[in-house]
């Protein structure tokens, strides 16, 4: 039987190289990017130990015949030591504000959200110690 090797989630972006731009200001290294000159049609960083890939919608459509729709359909849930903190430089980095950092009902996480530049939503979550 065929085993995993790896894990990547990947966004539809209509700008690659601005959705990119966000989350190395994060603190993601990039880790792949094609072709290495010019527009890239794909841009890969990395978080803990997960990469995510930034595809290019255009390039998805033409070339590979996929349907794509970059956007709020797909949410990146990043787990942190500071939700405060980091939402704070999200929003420095050039992320629109959705939802300001809230502990949750039962008191257990703090999160918040917002888009990254592309619209996809970005959730940053708190475990309270």
């Amino acid at each position: 039987m065929a085993e995993f090797e790896a894990f990547q989630v990947n966004l539809w972006c209509d700008d690659v190289e601005r959705c990119a731009a966000f989350f190395r200001r994060l603190g993601m290294p990039e880790r792949f990017r094609f072709p290495s000159q010019g527009e890239p049609h794909q841009v890969e960083v990395e978080v803990a130990g997960v990469r995510i890939g930034l595809s290019s919608a255009r390039v998805g459509g033409e070339l590979f015949g996929i349907a794509t729709t970059p956007g709020e359909n797909t949410e990146v849930v990043l787990w942190c030591d500071d939700v405060d903190g980091m939402h704070r430089r999200a929003l420095e980095a050039g992320g629109k504000p959705l939802k300001g950092p809230t502990d949750s009902p039962d008191g257990r996480l703090r999160f918040a959200w917002l888009h990254d530049p592309e619209g996809h939503r970005v959730k940053f979550v708190q475990e309270h110690g």
